[in-house]
């Protein structure tokens, strides 16, 4: 590679990166401000959140197609461009509808970015850094998740007092409980949470403008001298191929039924919003803390022992934020340290989770096989969403589902991990030791 490519190349990938801190604070901002807002202005938007998420994905999986024809830089803007009429609308225009092409808008905004990162850092990266640029991509966007969950929550009480004309500590004592608001402070409540989401406005646009600048040329994403090569649906005749992508769905529908909902459940145990914030700020930084020790996890206990083994580790944790209430004045704590465990174990396993399949397909299937996977962790969003929408928070089908869907997504790990550990130690476990590269399953 040629000093000037790579100069480009490595330009466009900074260009990348520093839109994809700000859209990891778009994405803290969906996950946690959004939810609650909607938890309080659009409840049945809210119940269906993780079928939007899985809208999203879909959509997002379909937009990368476009890749070939129009190019890198104009689908990555569709992202940004998304949130900022996404956030508009929510501020100056009324009606369920909107709440529901908003929502969907957002998450199909910040969930491109996740599945363009792969082909295009790929395509701006020589071997050599390219470790190096991936990481430094993902640990930054979760900076930016960080900072969104640490200010969101705070940023609505302010809103909120402001808008009552009392105290910051007033104020957020009122939102412990949100039920026993009065209508007008319930008003002034969602208010307060528009104003916060209209603030973002900005952090979207700051998201687009270092895409405004990406140096691109066709040949970064089409090449001429190779024919197209089609993917063979009988790759999944092979167990390990299939069964993978099963697993990839019962870990997605099980996280689906409580990770868009953390602020949501917190909030009903009787925690203030400004706290729920600081703890699910926590839990983002575990993501980073336990993501670094993850390699040597890996080398310890080798790549899908340690997958089943962290998703494993989760599970005690999951069960203490579901009885949160049994440790009466100890329950921000006792919580807090559960979702920051919880988070961490189930987040340091998602380097293997994003390699291990890469290795049951020839290299030219991988970008497919990888889409299908895409394609079905997004159906199995949808599906948690229409379970979550119309059966487990739904108080007339079962009481409490916020705290037993827990229990259920505990039950879909285990049966998860058993079927990763019996299918695949045997043979990839340490694959990664005498792997060859271009090696086929």
């Amino acid at each position: 590679m040629n000093q000037d490519l790579q100069k480009r190349y490595s330009y466009n990938s900074l260009m990348f990166t520093i839109s994809y801190i700000f859209m990891g604070i778009m994405s803290g901002i969906c996950f946690d401000t959004l939810v609650t807002f909607l938890q309080e202005a659009s409840p049945s938007t809210a119940a269906g959140f993780s079928s939007y998420m899985g809208y999203g994905t879909f959509a997002a999986a379909i937009i990368i197609l476009l890749i070939p024809k129009i190019g890198y830089k104009k689908v990555i803007m569709i992202g940004p461009i998304a949130s900022i009429a996404a956030l508009l609308a929510v501020n100056f225009m009324k009606g369920s509808m909107i709440m529901n092409i908003s929502t969907f808008a957002l998450l199909a905004g910040v969930t491109l970015y996740d599945a363009i990162l792969p082909p295009f850092l790929s395509s701006y990266s020589s071997p050599e850094n390219r470790q190096k640029v991936f990481s430094r991509a993902i640990y930054t966007n979760v900076i930016g998740m960080v900072i969104a969950s640490f200010t969101g929550g705070k940023l609505i009480v302010m809103r909120f007092a402001s808008r009552l004309g009392m105290s910051y500590s007033k104020a957020n004592a009122l939102t412990a409980n949100t039920k026993a608001l009065t209508e007008a402070q319930k008003s002034l409540y969602i208010a307060a949470h528009k104003d916060v989401l209209l603030m973002f406005v900005v952090i979207s646009i700051l998201a687009l403008i270092p895409l405004l600048f990406l140096k691109e040329v066709p040949q970064d994403y089409v090449d001429a001298k190779k024919e197209k090569s089609k993917f063979n649906w009988k790759i999944f005749a092979n167990k390990y191929v299939f069964l993978f992508v099963l697993y990839n769905i019962l870990i997605r529908f099980g996280a689906s039924l409580i990770c868009p909902y953390f602020s949501v459940f917190l909030g009903k145990l009787g925690i203030e919003r400004g706290t729920v914030s600081t703890l699910v700020t926590l839990q983002y930084i575990a993501m980073v803390i336990f993501m670094m020790a993850s390699p040597w996890v890996v080398k310890k206990f080798g790549q899908v022992v340690a997958l089943g083994g962290l998703c494993l580790a989760s599970i005690p944790f999951m069960l203490i934020i579901a009885n949160g209430r049994a440790f009466g004045s100890g329950i921000v704590f006792a919580v807090g340290a559960a979702l920051f465990f919880r988070s961490g174990f189930m987040n340091a396993a998602n380097p293997v989770m994003q390699s291990l399949p890469m290795e049951f397909v020839s290299k030219e299937l991988r970008p497919a096989y990888n889409s299908v996977i895409f394609v079905a962790g997004a159906l199995a969003s949808i599906a948690a969403g229409w379970f979550t929408k119309n059966i487990m928070f739904d108080p007339k089908v079962i009481t409490d589902g916020y705290t037993k869907a827990y229990y259920i997504t505990a039950a879909i790990y285990t049966t998860a991990v058993i079927i990763l550990l019996i299918v695949y130690t045997k043979k990839y476990n340490r694959s990664f030791e005498q792997h060859e590269e271009d090696k086929a399953a």
